[in-house]
């Protein structure tokens, strides 16, 4: 399965592989890397259109201050790699990181791919650890991890948590980045804990919610779990589960696939309508986006055109400085002109872009007359926490888990560049399109109909409670 971010990192590998400095690496004297994180500062203040969203002015300079000096004072490329992911992520925006899949292989060799992974599979109830799948003796599903050398899970979890990617104050979804799912070929867990962790161990030191204490061995990056990436490979399944038609869809990012994904959703409408299903359910936990692959859907189960709610699309630039140009690289260069018709109508230091082309979805047949169940949780984060919004406002639906990712009072997304600072090599995410609703709304995530949340008994007994309520809704 390709992940959103994989798919993000394809559109820009070549531009991304023509930017990079050729030759050995060599990691950057001071005044080099302080040229590096001035680079990267400038960069997010003339172009990115979430700053103002969730930080003060105060807040912004206090954090561009620290990382200047983080930057200064790191001695190693993962140092500079953790200072910038502490800048990047105090923007508060889910869509602003240090992409492990635009790195070059100088940096992702000697940072994330180390063999330091964690020989387990977990998940976070409140701030415990709880294992959901162990790869070495010892370690069954439902087992507690209270400590890892010596430091509690919940300190870890505290610790990580302001280096954690998500949008405005939605600590739910920074809560669910730093999980371990076998969802991806990197996972953000692993890495900001291989940036904070001692160097050079080859065990780990665990001690157990029944008093045990193992001692058990660190796991090379790709010994660990992650989908195999098959450009051409079915996406998502479906399959009757009593008088439900039950369609998992893992991820949304079928940019480049060659599997035909809309004629899978036509043809699966059309077998739950011939097995008289009483409701289709949409499992889309740990599907943080891609396509709006949810509106074709939609459009088989509404009886009249539904509009998604209208947002200002705002950017920060008419066009981008030229001095800046050699270090933003993208997919389309169109991008640098992106705000040349925009309309300063509001005087805050952002434009204002011309509304979309009508984004409405229209009725298609044979329309499918069951309930709709949606489960989510709090990786859903863009195409997926939109769809999940529309859903619950054309009332067509019933949403059932954990509360979303994303935030109600906006996201930014759309066009991306991918800023390379040129000394360091390292590159950071850049959204350029702000969506801002159009009247205010919550600092928070979508909360679904029916909140179900796994515990460790059930995660112990193998039991998916979110599905099984889903279900019963059918």
């Amino acid at each position: 399965m390709l992940t959103r971010r994989e798919a993000l990192a394809g559109f820009a590998g070549t531009a991304l592989l023509a930017a990079a400095p050729k030759g050995p690496y060599v990691y950057p004297e001071a005044a080099l890397r302080r040229e590096d994180a001035a680079l990267l500062i400038r960069a997010y203040g003339e172009l990115h259109p979430g700053l103002a969203r969730y930080q003060t002015p105060a807040a912004r300079a206090a954090l561009e201050q620290r990382f200047r000096r983080e930057a200064e004072r790191a001695e190693t490329p993962a140092a500079l790699w953790l200072a910038t992911t502490r800048f990047t992520a105090g923007v508060r925006c889910g869509h602003s990181f240090v992409n492990p899949f635009n790195q070059g292989r100088a940096l992702t060799g000697s940072i994330v791919e180390r063999t330091d992974r964690l020989p387990f599979l977990f998940r976070w109830i409140g701030s415990r650890m709880i294992v959901t799948r162990g790869l070495v003796p010892g370690l069954d599903p439902g087992t507690e991890i209270v400590s890892i050398d010596g430091e509690r899970a919940s300190a870890l979890l505290a610790r990580l948590l302001p280096l954690a990617r998500a949008d405005g104050h939605n600590d739910a979804k920074r809560v669910a980045d730093l999980e371990t799912r076998g969802a991806g070929k990197y996972e953000d867990f692993d890495i900001l804990r291989s940036l904070t962790a001692p160097p050079g161990r080859t065990t780990v030191q665990l001690r157990l919610g029944d008093g045990r204490r193992i001692e058990a061995p660190l796991m090379n990056w790709d010994s660990r779990p992650h989908p195999d990436n098959k450009g051409d490979a079915a996406l998502w399944t479906a399959a009757m589960n009593d008088a439900a038609m039950v369609v998992t869809m893992g991820d949304w990012a079928t940019y480049d696939s060659k599997w035909d994904w809309r004629g899978f959703i036509k043809q699966t409408v059309d077998d739950a309508i011939a097995a008289n299903a009483r409701a289709i359910i949409v499992d889309l936990r740990g599907n943080e986006g891609g396509e709006d692959c949810g509106d074709v859907l939609l459009g088989r189960l509404v009886d009249r055109p539904l509009d998604h709610a209208p947002a200002l699309r705002r950017v920060r630039y008419r066009t981008t400085p030229a001095d800046l140009d050699p270090h933003l690289d993208t997919w389309d260069d169109s991008f640098r002109k992106l705000g040349v018709d925009a309309v300063d109508d509001r005087h805050d230091g952002l434009l204002t872009l011309p509304p979309e082309p009508s984004l409405r979805i229209e009725p298609a047949r044979p329309r499918f007359n069951g309930n709709l169940v949606v489960l989510v949780d709090a990786e859903c984060s863009s195409a997926t926490f939109q769809f999940a919004q529309t859903v619950r406002a054309s009332g067509r639906g019933t949403i059932v888990g954990e509360p979303t990712g994303g935030n109600r009072r906006g996201i930014n997304g759309g066009c991306f560049f991918f800023v390379r600072m040129p000394h360091s090599r390292l590159e950071a995410d850049l959204p350029l399109i702000g969506n801002f609703p159009r009247e205010p709304q919550p600092d928070a995530g979508l909360i679904p109909d029916h909140i179900v949340r796994p515990t460790q008994a059930s995660i112990a007994a193998g039991t998916d409670l979110a599905m099984a309520a889903a279900l019963s809704l059918a």
